[in-house]
């Protein structure tokens, strides 16, 4: 688990599964920029059972308050169609209520923090729906730098969206922060927790 001041991040379970999954193609908790994924919740349980949901180059999180309430989730994945080391990172609350409470901020952060303390990366990017400010604010306050526009990238609702990128090189976050304020983690972080 990583424990943050509000919010910490922990592997998900297989008793989350259920809850999680509905989260993730219930149109309303997505929102109007996040695209919605076509896996069953048979393929997701099969996909848990083989990885727990974590791998060297892809794993999430569920971002959980101090009773363990679910609020959200946040992941990376290494980019399939990236020459270096790109690695994706995403997040998504899964109550609109508690947006602009600083959620996800802290939650990006401390996914940031613990890539780069424990895995061999060197660039983390965000690609963010060109209308969607709040995650604008999240990237800027977690240090991110945009680089421009993807035009026509995703496919949502209907129509194909740009989006804007996103990315924040090692040494950048490294000049930000003391070398004495490596990510502590409880437990085991990579545990599937079965």
């Amino acid at each position: 688990m990583l424990k943050g001041r509000a919010v910490s991040l922990r592997p998900i379970t297989e008793s989350d599964l259920g809850d999680f999954h509905e989260t993730t193609t219930d149109m309303e908790t997505r929102g109007p920029w996040y695209p919605l994924p076509s896996e069953s919740l048979t393929k997701f349980r099969a996909r848990f059972a083989e990885s727990g949901l974590w791998s060297p180059n892809a794993g999430s999180f569920l971002i959980v308050d101090a009773e363990d309430r679910k609020l959200g989730v946040v992941g990376w994945g290494k980019r399939e169609d990236s020459y270096g080391s790109d690695v994706e990172l995403s997040y998504r609350l899964f109550d609109r209520s508690q947006m602009g409470k600083g959620i996800a901020t802290e939650a990006v952060g401390l996914l940031v923090n613990y890539l780069f303390d424990w895995l061999p990366i060197h660039r983390l990017l965000l690609l963010i729906h060109v209308d969607n400010v709040p995650s604008h604010r999240v990237a800027e306050k977690c240090g991110f730098t945009k680089e421009g526009t993807s035009r026509e990238e995703w496919f949502h609702r209907g129509a194909w969206h740009d989006l804007d990128v996103y990315s924040l090189i090692r040494h950048e976050r490294d000049r930000e922060r003391p070398s004495d304020t490596r990510t502590q983690a409880s437990g085991d972080a990579t545990s599937s927790g079965e």
